[in-house]
């Protein structure tokens, strides 16, 4: 039995139709955001479906250190939460990043951005921001980043992010993040 057969069977999570069956509102999966819409000419974003699920959580193994990684129940209740985004990018098939995101009082919000690192710096990281931030539409984004983490904080600002307020612990004792706001309407 597959794992989305047992999770469904279990009635652990709702059964979620993939793809989910239009029209809705913030509850609806994005669509398909077409190759090279936002400057990633060979990629493909779309709603993460239940079986990508074991690749994001390895990406996520990849991408950040193990007290930072997703894990793969941490995405399973994500997924199944119809208030959040869960997107992934993919080139010839494979996943090469995934950003999660939903929707606060103040608007929209980036849960959690990945990358692969070997295709950092390729515009998969902003073709993901751009496609979480068109499916949460009215109100700011927010965001956390470590403070450390110069690569990301250029990447967000790039994209019109600005620091907005630092809390010393957000990471843990002694390993402060960086709340970024981007201005929108």
């Amino acid at each position: 039995m597959r794992v989305s057969q047992r999770l469904y069977h279990a009635r652990m999570i709702p059964p979620r139709p993939d793809p989910p069956s239009p029209p809705r509102q913030l509850t609806d999966p994005p669509p398909d955001i077409p190759p090279g819409a936002q400057g990633a000419p060979d990629i493909q974003i779309a709603s993460a479906r239940l079986r990508d699920l074991p690749a994001i959580a390895a990406l996520q193994r990849r991408a950040f250190p193990p007290p930072l990684a997703y894990t793969l129940s941490t995405l399973v209740v994500l997924w199944a939460l119809p208030w959040v985004r869960l997107l992934a990018a993919r080139r010839n098939g494979q996943i090469l990043g995934v950003v999660i995101g939903d929707r606060v009082v103040e608007g929209g919000r980036v849960i959690n951005l990945a990358v692969d690192p070997v295709v950092q710096r390729q515009g998969v990281g902003t073709a993901l921001l751009h496609a979480v931030e068109r499916t949460l539409p009215g109100g700011d984004m927010t965001l956390m980043v470590q403070s450390g983490n110069s690569a990301a904080r250029s990447l967000y600002r790039s994209v019109g992010y600005e620091d907005a307020a630092e809390n010393p612990n957000y990471y843990g004792p002694g390993r402060p993040g960086v709340r970024m706001r981007k201005r929108r309407g």
